[in-house]
């Protein structure tokens, strides 16, 4: 019971929410720089979330050169969290409104599916 309550207060904050829910939305992984112009939060903010994240075990990173790509870690564990997470409806949240559309942004500039934008900021 530890690891769910570990996972749930993970998720328990505004951006790390946000970033669980364009992470699912988006069903493949995303560099830390296209969470960062997703969420248009500093690098810093982005990076501590993404950071406790995944040490809550409901993200995986590898590391691609000098990219970093988060995925949601699916086991029999998180699926009920992740099962509540996409059924949130944040209309009433400014912060999530955007994020979506974002998100749908940034994978259609992809080139074979990978990111090669980099940060806007």
């Amino acid at each position: 019971m530890i690891q769910e309550v570990e996972m749930f207060k993970a998720v328990g904050e505004e951006t790390r929410l946000r970033i669980m829910r364009i992470v699912l939305k988006a069903q493949s992984d995303l560099c830390a720089c296209e969470i960062i112009d997703i969420l248009e939060k500093p690098q810093y903010t982005v990076s501590k979330s993404l950071g406790v994240l995944v040490a809550a075990g409901v993200l995986s990173e590898r590391r691609e050169g000098r990219m970093m790509f988060y995925t949601p870690v699916l086991t029999a564990i998180t699926e009920p969290l992740f099962m509540s997470i996409r059924q949130i409806k944040c209309a009433c949240n400014e912060a999530f409104k955007g994020d979506f559309a974002r998100l749908s942004k940034r994978l259609a500039s992809r080139v074979n599916g990978v990111c090669v934008e980099g940060c806007a900021k």
